[in-house]
C-alpha cells in the first residue's frame, strides 16, 4: 500500500503580521501545538463519505483520505505522535 501525505496548515502558509506571532498577547509565551499533550487516549474515528473517500477525526483536526487502485492519498492536519493510530485507522478500510 502506497501512502502519499501532504501536510496542510493554512496558518503556516500565511505570513505572520508585523511585530510578532498571530494572536499572541504581548509578552505571553506560547507552547507549540501538541507539546505536553497526552495522545495515548486519543481515538481516531473513520467516517466513509463516498465510495473511496473517508475522513479521520481525532484531536487536532480532520484528515481527508482518498483511496484508489494506485494507493492512498491523505491530507493530514493531525499531530505527529498520532501517526501509528492514523495508519491503523486507514488499515480499517484499505
Amino acid at each position: 500500500m502506497a501512502v502519499v501525505a501532504a501536510a496542510v496548515s493554512a496558518s503556516a502558509q500565511a505570513p505572520a503580521p508585523a511585530g510578532g506571532q498571530r494572536g499572541a498577547q504581548p509578552g505571553a509565551a506560547q507552547a507549540p501545538a501538541g507539546r505536553g499533550q497526552d495522545f495515548s487516549q486519543v481515538q481516531i474515528v473513520a467516517t466513509k463519505v463516498a465510495d473511496n473517500f473517508y475522513t479521520l477525526a481525532g484531536q487536532g483536526g480532520t484528515i481527508g483520505v482518498l483511496t484508489g487502485p494506485d494507493g492512498v492519498f491523505m491530507v493530514d492536519s493531525q499531530f505527529a505522535p498520532l501517526t501509528e493510530k492514523i495508519v491503523a485507522a486507514i488499515g480499517q478500510f484499505t
